[in-house]
């Protein structure tokens, strides 16, 4: 198998965006997949062939992967999970009729197999079993809570004005792995070569923090005491409702995090000296994202 070009959906957002990066940076061509062309052509680099396509249709689905080795596909927010099995076979179909040689597919949230059953991961379970029963060949990627949910305005506000940390919804006790999403991305191009097909890999990034030690990091880039004051489940549910605008979105995602509560001692951790052993790949600490990414971010957006 010789990969040389990679489709990315959902390009321009927070794990897309990285998977271009990576795809870039290894010299790959790439294409990127949006539903919005003017927005891409303004946040994505000129050597990237920007195609417009909407998951729900199909046919351009087809369209965007003709003629390329590989995608990256994960699943977008979606107000429903009915629509996800759609989604899910449009993806599927358009890789067989145009002989799509790889895909990566991140479930975006942790489903490990640690993890007691729920909503949220058994919806995660069934679509990678979908992808893993389609004869396709298919890398599944799973990685923990993501680091970029550290700057929703909701948290970033809640930091400043109040100098406490909401997020995540889980015990101050709770040591865990984060996975920033730019090493998501660096690892997903390196499982178009290395990984075999039908793996399931849980991902992070190194440096397993509490939420306490979490605020000691954000207190550096943000000049203040910052305190860990999680939200209980529902209150996450309902705050997370109101960013997704469908209760069904914040019920539903709120169930991982009831999950992740339920794992005995800590958790989830994962071992991220093998990860780069295996790839080839630097990832990044905690303590660095926040320093560098997050410090960056605020400096930029204030």
């Amino acid at each position: 198998m010789t990969i040389n070009s990679l489709l990315v959906f959902g390009a321009t957002g927070t794990q897309g965006h990285p998977v271009v990066d990576a795809a870039l940076e290894a010299d790959l061509v790439v294409r990127a997949a949006t539903r919005d062309i003017d927005a891409a052509e303004e946040k994505l680099s000129s050597r990237v062939d920007i195609v417009e396509a909407d998951l729900h249709d199909g046919e351009a689905v087809a369209a965007a992967m003709d003629g390329v080795d590989a995608v990256f596909f994960h699943l977008p927010i979606l107000p429903s999970a009915a629509e996800t099995p759609v989604i899910v076979a449009n993806v599927i179909e358009a890789a067989r009729v145009t002989g799509i040689q790889r895909i990566v597919f991140s479930t975006s949230g942790y489903c490990g197999d640690d993890m007691p059953p729920g909503d949220f991961v058994g919806g995660l379970r069934r679509v990678t079993q979908t992808f893993l029963a389609s004869g396709l060949d298919t890398v599944v990627l799973r990685p923990t809570l993501y680091l970029a949910n550290l700057v929703w305005p909701n948290i970033i506000r809640d930091i400043r004005d109040y100098g406490r940390l909401c997020y995540p919804p889980l015990s101050e006790k709770r040591r865990l792995n984060w996975t920033a999403t730019e090493d998501q991305g660096k690892l997903a191009v390196a499982c178009l070569d290395i990984a075999d097909s039908g793996e399931i890999i849980d991902i992070a990034s190194p440096e397993p923090v509490t939420g306490p030690e979490l605020c000691q990091m954000l207190a550096g880039v943000y000049g203040r005491e910052v305190h860990y004051a999680p939200l209980s489940t529902d209150e996450f549910a309902e705050m997370l409702s109101h960013m997704a605008s469908s209760a069904e979105v914040g019920r539903t995602v709120a169930g991982l995090y009831e999950g992740i509560s339920a794992l005995p001692g800590d958790g989830p951790l994962i071992d991220t000296d093998a990860l780069e052993a295996r790839f080839g790949v630097r990832l990044t600490p905690v303590s660095e994202w926040v320093e560098e990414r997050l410090g960056a971010l605020l400096d930029l957006y204030g």
